[in-house]
């Protein structure tokens, strides 16, 4: 190994510990490492009650997002040499706006509801003809949509977002950012299903345009331009005397608890 790095990982165990502390951990590591290496090295080596969540290792599953020195990021894309680079060492503790579970892992449970809640699939007017099961998309569509394709739902637009740190009830930008992909596909008929989560304080009305999803983003969606867009068609269709551009919120069932 080329060199040993101090990890400080924030540790909880329900089971045993009345709140959350802090352990360190000398964790050798070569050139190149990123941070999810150094954490496999821990578990492997020096204390395998470490829990933390990972699959892929190539920033495609957006298992293993964490805090890390003090930014929501992927362990398996932020490299251990840039962040000794500006703290000296790796800081790391969970996601932030969720219920702390153990260690570096949260409860998903309110970040999938959420996502449910707007009917995040096609709806399209009719069924396609038997002939032409083809259902294409334009070419400035694809080029509008393309990039809130590429969410891998990481949860870390959700830990960064200030609103979702404040109003356990907002949707956040996830949810929010797939309502737009799905509303702005031209091949779409469902806006009459996701009015109800969007057009309120917990849906659009309540993103503050802070731009934090889209800067940690590790995929470069720009979530607050989408979520923008949403804003103006809510409107654009109030005008024209479709729906109204704002409604009550809907109930949230269940405490959500953000992480220390």
């Amino acid at each position: 190994m080329g060199s040993h790095v101090v990890f400080q990982v924030m540790r909880y165990d329900p089971r045993r510990d009345v709140e959350p502390y802090w352990a360190e951990y000398d964790v050798p590591v070569d050139e190149g490492d990123t941070v999810l290496m150094g954490l496999m090295r821990i578990r492997e080596s020096l204390d395998g009650s470490l829990a933390f969540r990972a699959s892929c290792r190539s920033g495609i599953c957006g298992s293993d997002g964490m805090v890390i020195n003090g930014r929501s990021q992927l362990a398996c894309k932020t490299q251990v040499a840039a962040m000794v680079a500006v703290r000296g060492r790796v800081v790391l503790e969970p996601l932030r706006n969720l219920r702390y579970v153990k260690d570096l892992v949260v409860d998903q449970t309110p970040f999938w509801k959420k996502f449910r809640r707007v009917e995040p699939y096609l709806m399209p007017a009719a069924a396609p003809p038997a002939a032409e099961r083809r259902m294409t998309m334009p070419q400035d569509a694809f080029d509008l949509l393309s990039k809130a394709s590429d969410c891998i739902f990481c949860e870390i637009c959700y830990s960064e977002c200030p609103i979702n740190g404040i109003d356990r009830g907002f949707l956040g930008p996830q949810a929010l950012i797939k309502a737009f992909r799905f509303e702005f596909d031209p091949r779409d008929d469902g806006a009459a299903a996701r009015l109800a989560p969007l057009s309120n304080v917990e849906g659009v009305w309540g993103c503050r345009t802070v731009f934090n999803c889209t800067d940690a983003c590790p995929k470069g969606i720009p979530i607050t331009e989408g979520i923008q867009r949403l804003k103006r068609k809510l409107v654009a269709e109030t005008l024209a005397g479709m729906q109204p551009a704002y409604r009550s919120p809907e109930p949230v069932e269940g405490p959500e608890v953000a992480s220390s």
